[in-house]
């Protein structure tokens, strides 16, 4: 793999116990849609630089701590390009070609649709990680690619001629418009990676419920004539469908992309606002203020959150399984904060990314707290950086008080006191600050 992926899960230099070594969670999320192959991960590289202490390891400020860079170990310069959405995307720049054996296998003119993430679509991850902008968080291209780093679908092409000018079209049955790019390819023995910019029906993908077979085309041309067109089908996934890791060199080795349950926290429900009000209609809190009073404050704000999710009923729920299986990817089921709480029920991952949502609404920090085939949700006592995080297990919504909760989640959390690594603390801050988007609601 071209990539090194270990995992910040926070931005704000919260110690993260979940490995010895660390890097910006920038590095996690440019590597997150680009998994096409090994071959196609040659264009990217990452090298990390760390701060640790002792056995934890404490992040640096968002991005700062990591260095992306080439395999070589040299800095690179990105070749400079112009990128409009909306139209055809020009580069007039002309890279150096690559080195080594790029053009293994590939004959002059021959190339390929190659489509990642074991040919399937995400919608929470796509809309999650749609206005991240990678040149901003210091990604550096090889030579032999063009295009964004964040787009599914590319094409591997061999140019027949030094300076063929090549443009590629990808558009899909429903999710997909027309997406093109065009480029110059400045030499016959180096296969060139392009990845257009994929223009998406955002508002499609948010309604996806359940699975569906997708057609996806890429037609390319070649000094103005098309050269050929080549369709490959692919599987779309629920939006409820959280990617959060790959299965990576036969299943030997799995890397880890749980931030991308933080796409399920939404803070601006309008939902939430009705759980609000609620609670100060019923005077189980004069005002929700967030961290302007002390501890206490804050801790009658969450009780009187938890008061109201239990006045409605929830019930636990242990549905996570997907509708598709997969080998290579990794993903759960995820409730959409309004279908939890419409249907009040939820897993312990429903409950948590609920909770972390309202928490954060009314200015408290939130976390997701993630241990081996389970969740709980984590909120700082004060507005302090270095505040202890308070633990709640939010599968007893049902059955027990906000004390009880918190008690219990304490309980989990020292059960792994030997064992730190296990315990991953996901900042909903750090997520937010490093672009993932919350997943919207559609209401009929």
């Amino acid at each position: 793999m071209g990539f090194l992926f270990n995992n910040l899960r926070q931005s704000d230099k919260v110690v993260n116990y979940n490995r010895q070594t660390s890097e910006a969670m920038c590095a996690v999320l440019i590597g997150l849609l680009l998994f096409i192959s090994s071959e196609a991960m040659a264009g990217w590289d990452v090298s990390n630089q760390r701060k640790t202490d002792g056995h934890k390891t404490v992040a640096g400020e968002l991005f700062t701590d990591t260095d992306l860079t080439r395999s070589t170990g040299q800095t690179e310069t990105p070749a400079t390009q112009t990128d409009d959405k909306e139209s055809d995307v020009t580069s007039t720049s002309e890279p150096q070609p690559a080195t080594g054996n790029e053009d293994a296998g590939f004959a002059p003119g021959d190339w390929l649709l190659a489509f990642g993430l074991d040919d399937q679509i995400f919608p929470a991850a796509i809309i999650a990680l749609s206005t991240l902008d990678p040149e901003n968080i210091g990604v550096n291209r090889k030579d032999n690619t063009f295009g964004s780093p964040l787009a599914m679908a590319s094409v591997f092409i061999r140019a027949v001629n030094p300076g063929d000018r090549v443009t590629v079209e990808i558009t899909s049955t429903k999710l997909i418009r027309p997406s093109k790019m065009t480029v110059t390819l400045p030499d016959a023995n180096t296969v060139y990676e392009i990845s257009p910019h994929l223009r998406y029906e955002y508002e499609k993908l948010l309604s996806i419920r359940q699975p569906y077979p997708e057609d996806v085309t890429a037609k390319v041309f070649v000094n103005g004539q098309e050269v050929g067109e080549h369709t490959q089908t692919v599987i779309v996934r629920s939006v409820n469908d959280c990617f959060f890791g790959l299965y990576t060199n036969e299943g030997k080795n799995f890397e880890d992309w749980s931030e991308m349950f933080a796409a399920y926290v939404n803070e601006g429900d309008p939902i939430i606002d009705e759980i609000l009000s609620e609670a100060l209609r019923k005077g189980y809190v004069d005002a929700f203020i967030g961290y302007q009073g002390d501890e206490m404050d804050v801790a009658l704000q969450m009780e009187a959150i938890w008061k109201v999710l239990k006045d409605k009923g929830f019930r636990y729920s242990s549905i996570s399984t997907t509708s598709v299986e997969s080998n290579v990817v990794a993903a759960q089921h995820v409730r959409l904060v309004g279908d939890s709480t419409r249907g009040a029920q939820a897993n312990c991952a429903d409950g948590a990314v609920l909770l972390a949502s309202i928490f954060r609404k009314i200015g408290l920090n939130a976390y997701l707290i993630l241990l081996p085939s389970h969740m709980m949700v984590g909120v700082s006592s004060t507005a302090e950086k270095d505040a202890p995080i308070i633990p709640i297990e939010p599968t007893l919504l049902a059955c027990a008080d906000l004390d009880q909760a918190q008690d219990s989640g304490i309980k989990t959390i020292n059960e792994y006191e030997d064992k730190p690594s296990a315990v991953t603390y996901i900042s909903i801050n750090g997520a937010r600050e490093a672009g993932i988007l919350p997943l919207r609601n559609l209401y009929n």
